[in-house]
């Protein structure tokens, strides 16, 4: 099957059905500048099993029968869980920017040709190198389960990025490659913005810049286009991350070079429900920790001790 379609102008933007959900999502991360590393903790704050209707079963429950109660969840949901808890997913902000998702990036990889269609769309060896960077560089580690002050299940994850510096600059080549062989589909931008992207990508444009403990995400248009962008587009952005508006570039900033860690925290879903946590008491009771438990693992792991 040919996937061109689906690869996005962000690399690592995966669509994802979600029937277990989470309310809130914070992220801490650390940039490690003498080893060349970032190091982030993810917390799932509220995880559950929404209770969709059942006229959306075909993406919820596997059968109209199989639904999600609150009090247990459905075959669907179950075996979602179980994938998380098998393989190496992240997920950031219910994918407001991208999920991370091994088996996904392999499948890519094993699917994809080097190719430039008709359609201008690119898969080369600067995207598989990418890929295999990202499969090798992170590591994703599922601390467990724990129960907040509410009483809400809670999921615990920690994500190291290896070769930093090198991982950004593939990054950064892949972008201005997607992006430039998409400007023909840019049909909601001006010609203004058209030309300024034209003349940027001549060089090598930083996409992505990190300094310190300071985030930096650039976006090349101008600044009509910029207010619309944000308008449409930026308008539920995680606490923790700040528009900058200049002529010829949008930018999204999250921390700064002094700061000794960068924090990112979103409301994501809203409907509380045990189902979820009576399934982990149930089937996995060895994972459920205490939050101090889990603090203290957050602690080591961000001091670079393990």
């Amino acid at each position: 099957m040919n996937r061109l379609h689906s690869f996005p102008l962000l690399l690592f933007l995966f669509s994802f059905s979600s029937c277990i959900e989470f309310e809130r999502e914070k992220l801490t991360y650390i940039h490690d500048e003498e080893k060349d590393e970032i190091r982030m903790t993810l917390r799932y704050e509220g995880i559950f099993g929404n209770l969709k209707k059942s006229g959306q079963f075909v993406s919820h429950q596997k059968t109209p029968e199989d639904k999600a109660l609150p009090e247990k969840l459905n075959q669907l949901q179950i075996e979602q869980l179980g994938s998380v808890l098998k393989e190496k997913q992240a997920f950031f902000f219910s994918n407001w920017i991208f999920e991370y998702n091994q088996n996904t990036l392999k499948e890519i990889l094993k699917n994809e040709e080097e190719e430039l269609t008709t359609e201008g769309r690119v898969f080369g060896k600067p995207e598989k190198e990418l890929i295999k960077s990202l499969l090798t560089e992170i590591e994703v580690e599922n601390v467990g389960f724990y129960l907040d002050a509410k009483g809400r299940l809670c999921g615990a994850q920690t994500l190291k990025l290896t070769n930093v510096s090198k991982v950004i600059t593939m990054a950064n080549k892949v972008l201005g490659r997607q992006l430039k062989a998409r400007l023909p589909e840019m049909k909601n931008f001006s010609p203004e913005t058209i030309t300024l992207i034209r003349e940027q990508l001549k060089d090598d444009f930083p996409f992505i810049r990190l300094k310190g403990n300071l985030l930096h995400l650039s976006m090349i248009m101008n600044r009509a286009d910029q207010v619309k962008f944000s308008e449409n587009s930026l308008t539920k952005l995680p606490h923790g991350i700040r528009i900058e508006f200049s002529d010829e570039i949008l930018s999204l900033k999250c921390g700064g070079v002094d700061d000794k860690k960068g924090i990112i925290s979103r409301e994501c879903f809203n409907g509380y429900q045990t189902n979820a946590l009576n399934y982990v008491k149930e089937k996995h009771s060895d994972l459920l920790l205490t939050k101090k438990e889990v603090d203290h693992h957050f602690r080591i792991f961000m001091s670079g001790m393990k």
